[in-house]
């Protein structure tokens, strides 16, 4: 049965909570509505060893352009796994698998302080009040944020002295609650059996990336993924997801705007957007502007959650990580740290990832894609 506790390895500071005894070699899969991104990792000498991985986009299987987003059905989602596996060589067949933020739920409460026998008692009843559909229907699963999680002061003297009154904090504790519809996971199971895999654990998309991503980060980050038809906004503080928003607009939509407004077809403004994007070079003037509105759109929903989180917590966000494939577009980091102005870089979830060094220009390019496979094979390591 596969493993779906949701809050596995989040230790990220605890090199000794991060690897389990493994040694066996683990898959990553994620399943994209652009493109199915694998990796195979083993363990060795506490590191993570890249043994292979691959790509392919979705768009060919459903008569569409590389970079186009498509829903596909079961079917043509196992033949494409079959080409990729083939492809890219995966010998490995326990694989740990990503479910998409929009098909699951994830929201923070507050219940009052008691045991964890008690506390898993409650949160089934409590749940009923946040999650939409009957309780009987998804997989539940919680974890009692430790209490040296709590929010703090910036700064001075006093730094890290939670804010909020002693008595406060010492009658409620704070419970990240996960919730997944059981038909979704009885579907991704379906199709990995399909192909000779065995799911040996699902996770939520945005805590894989966070794993592949920080390290011993405590200060508040926020992770700004640009998947091909939305975007998601991320908040993580003390290592620990805390909240996770969606924008109803992605990297293909800004791949068919372009090419709406210049009458190109879309594979011409794909490579358009990834080549020139934001360039500020006058002959370049028009793709720019074409590009910068969707962006503002984008970009103010981002600020609009570090605005709130810093409004709510007294915590202000350290700086921005960009991944998913939208993230590779030319000028985007330096036109992100305008919009934020803060620290702002491109993830590389390769750089915790032992691998040939003649690799390294190749994975330096595709890193911001394989965020979140790297961090579902290292969940398991």
């Amino acid at each position: 049965m596969a493993d779906i506790s949701f809050f596995k390895n989040l230790g990220f500071g605890k090199k000794i909570s991060l690897w389990s005894k493994s040694t066996k070699s683990i898959t990553g899969v994620d399943l994209g509505l652009s493109s199915v991104k694998i990796v195979q990792l083993r363990r060795e000498k506490e590191r993570a060893v890249l043994e292979t991985y691959g790509e392919l986009a979705t768009g060919p299987y459903s008569g569409l352009s590389v970079g186009q987003a498509v829903q596909l059905v079961d079917e043509k989602i196992v033949e494409m796994l079959k080409d990729l596996i083939k492809e890219s060589g995966i010998t490995a067949k326990d694989v740990v698998l990503s479910i998409p933020l929009r098909s699951s739920f994830v929201t923070l409460i507050k219940v009052p302080l008691m045991s964890d026998a008690e506390i898993n008692q409650m949160v089934p009843y409590e749940a009923r009040k946040y999650i939409p559909v009957p309780i009987d229907e998804v997989v539940l699963d919680w974890w009692a944020i430790p209490e040296g999680f709590v929010q703090t002061k910036e700064g001075g003297p006093d730094a890290g002295e939670p804010i909020a009154p002693e008595e406060e904090r010492k009658r409620t504790v704070s419970i990240l609650l996960v919730a997944i519809h059981k038909e979704t996971i009885a579907k991704y199971k379906a199709i990995m059996e399909s192909v000779g895999l065995s799911v040996r654990a699902l996770e939520i998309e945005v805590f894989s990336i966070a794993r592949s991503l920080l390290a011993r980060d405590l200060a508040p980050i926020l992770l700004v993924d640009f998947g091909a038809s939305s975007t998601k906004i991320t908040v993580v503080d003390y290592g620990i997801v805390r909240s996770s928003h969606s924008v109803d607009r992605g990297s293909q939509d800004i791949t068919l705007t372009i090419s709406r407004a210049l009458g190109i077809d879309f594979t011409r403004a794909e490579e358009m957007k990834r080549e020139i994007g934001l360039s500020l070079r006058p002959e370049h003037r028009e793709v720019h502007g074409v590009i910068e509105p969707m962006l503002n759109h984008v970009f103010s929903n981002a600020v609009r959650v570090a605005q709130d989180y810093q409004r709510r917590h007294s915590r202000s966000i350290n700086r921005v990580i960009l991944v998913g494939g939208g993230a590779k577009m030319y000028g985007l980091v330096d036109y992100a740290v305008k919009k934020f102005g803060i620290e702002t870089t491109l993830g590389d979830p390769f750089r915790r990832v032992q691998y040939p060094a003649f690799l390294q220009p190749v994975l330096k390019d595709i890193g911001p894609s394989f965020a979140q496979a790297i961090g579902l094979a290292v969940r398991e390591l």
